[in-house]
């Protein structure tokens, strides 16, 4: 395995706040704010949350559009573009005068979150430390899972204190004050970098692992980008409704701390992939992932008839997703290089949130009509069948690496 670039922690640093801001206020504090705006503006909760999923559908859109940007514009500077426009719309949603421009801005914010989230921060590992990036990505997933830690009690300690219209300013000012001043930064240093090489071009390490071109490279990525939408439909799905199925399975009380050891179950199989595992290639990582998914919603099905399979499935529901967030970035690096990653991460985006945006949904809707147990067979079938994408993938890459 490579050393990494000289001033990784810069970057890792700088984007891990960066990462905290984005993932926290954008989507952790939304659930928290949501009653309270739905209540002032005498809508309905499960509105809001329609637009929220709109605009996730409409992200995956955007990113298609957006990733290439990255790679012309360079993914700092997107970054920082990106962090203007969130200040921006949480700002507008701080003083919206209806539920209908509140919407028009919550949809507005998700789909712009491409700019400033990790797709667009693994393409600015890509470019600031092209040796060792899958530490680099590793690392940065480290800090910002504490996301969620920090911004639901602060979203909620805000909301109570000054009032959900205050709390988007706050978030709105942290961005501007934070978030646009670490990507500006990031930008002129990724510049100093890059100037630097060309005047002093010193060849750089072949890489860990050798990369897919040819014929194979194209039926790889669509491989890769199925797979991830399907084991994202899953995610995206048990991520909301958890609670609601443990509660469900007549687990009471308990489901709620069950939920919570998703948290440490994500940062401990990170450390994990950062220490003993960073030796793997990535897509092995990715295939561990997919089999834990699987694995969890087996574990969920029999949740009902012992509180060890709960827990189960939270710790290893909690380590898929926790892995899910490093392979996204790792994988397609490894397997296609650093040339025109952003327009990769892009459409692989595109396809993640086009179907994950209506998974929640569809999920309810299956429970609904179909009954817990059988929506549950069918998310076991979705899970199988991105694993089978993905060992498919790997069965093709050790295929083109043997030539």
């Amino acid at each position: 395995m490579s050393s990494i670039s000289h001033g990784w922690a810069n970057y890792v640093g700088a984007l891990g706040v960066t990462q905290i801001l984005g993932y926290g206020a954008i989507f952790y504090a939304f659930p928290l704010l949501a009653p309270f705006a739905a209540a002032e503006f005498e809508v309905s909760e499960t509105r809001l949350y329609a637009v929220f999923s709109l605009g996730l559908f409409l992200g995956g859109i955007v990113a298609s559009v957006a990733g290439p940007w990255l790679d012309r514009f360079g993914a700092p500077r997107m970054m920082a573009i990106g962090s203007a426009c969130t200040a921006m719309l949480f700002t507008g949603l701080a003083f919206a005068p209806n539920v209908y421009i509140f919407s028009a801005l919550v949809i507005l914010l998700e789909a712009l979150s491409f700019l400033v989230l990790y797709d667009a921060a693994f393409a600015a590992l890509a470019l600031g430390v092209p040796i060792g990036t899958r530490r680099a990505i590793t690392r940065l997933t480290l800090i910002a899972g504490f996301a969620s830690t920090l911004f639901w009690p602060l979203t909620g300690f805000l909301t109570e204190s000054i009032g959900w219209r205050m709390t988007y300013l706050v978030f709105a000012a942290l961005h501007l004050a934070l978030a646009l001043p670490l990507h500006l930064w990031l930008t002129r240093l990724t510049q100093r970098s890059i100037s630097a090489r060309q005047a002093d071009p010193a060849p750089l390490p072949a890489p860990d692992w050798p990369v897919v071109t040819g014929p194979r490279a194209r039926p790889a990525f669509w491989l890769l980008g199925a797979s991830f939408a399907l084991t994202g439909i899953v995610i995206a799905a048990l991520g909301v409704h958890l609670v609601p199925s443990l509660l469900a399975l007549g687990l009471g009380q308990h489901a709620y701390l069950i939920g919570m050891l998703m948290g440490p179950a994500q940062v401990m199989v990170r450390l994990v992939d950062a220490t003993a595992w960073r030796s793997y290639h990535p897509l092995t990582v990715a295939l561990i992932s997919g089999m834990a998914v699987a694995v969890a919603v087996v574990a969920l099905q029999l949740a009902g008839q012992g509180m060890a399979f709960a827990i189960a499935f939270a710790l290893i529901f909690g380590a898929g997703q926790g892995l899910a967030s490093i392979v996204r970035g790792a994988v397609p690096l490894a397997l296609f290089g650093p040339t025109g990653i952003g327009r990769r991460l892009g459409h692989l985006a595109a396809l993640r949130n086009v179907t994950a945006a209506a998974a929640p949904f569809a999920f309810a809707l299956g429970t609904e009509r179909l009954g817990l147990p059988l929506t549950l067979q069918l998310s076991l079938a979705i899970a199988i069948l991105g694993f089978a994408l993905l060992f498919g993938l790997h069965l093709l890459v050790r295929q083109a690496s043997d030539q």
